[in-house]
């Protein structure tokens, strides 16, 4: 009349709801934890971006343009993709006493989640040096 249930049948359903909840959780919690780390990764390529420009800028020689190539070499190493620099003063002369550079990187262009999760954090770093003269 009654079938004898075995015990590996009536556990098949148990197993699946677990699943069902847990997975969901562990995928978020992995990724969650990727964005972070990018995040952090890009908070340091910031920093490490302009203080290489101004040391490219202080030597003789230095042209914005190089400043600017220093910078997206650093950046682009990382996978970053959006960023901006700014190098103070525009025009380098010989007699120019001190460089700074600014760099910005919007974390919304350079990451994987949507533009809906994120605010609009914006990454920036600043460095000045003086110039080396002869």
């Amino acid at each position: 009349m009654f079938k004898k249930m075995n015990h590996r049948s009536s556990r098949r359903g148990a197993l699946t709801v677990e699943v069902a909840i847990c997975l969901p959780l562990l995928l978020t919690t992995l990724f969650a934890f990727y964005e972070l780390s990018r995040a952090n990764m890009i908070r340091h390529a910031v920093e490490s971006a302009a203080y290489e420009g101004a040391r490219t800028g202080i030597l003789p020689g230095a042209t914005q343009e190089s400043i600017e190539e220093s910078v997206s070499f650093v950046l682009g190493s990382v996978g970053v993709r959006d960023f901006s620099v700014d190098v103070t003063p525009d025009t380098i002369e010989f007699d120019t006493e001190r460089i700074r550079v600014d760099v910005a990187i919007p974390f919304r262009g350079n990451t994987s989640i949507p533009r809906f999760f994120v605010g609009d954090p914006t990454f920036r770093a600043r460095c000045e040096l003086g110039r080396e003269t002869l």
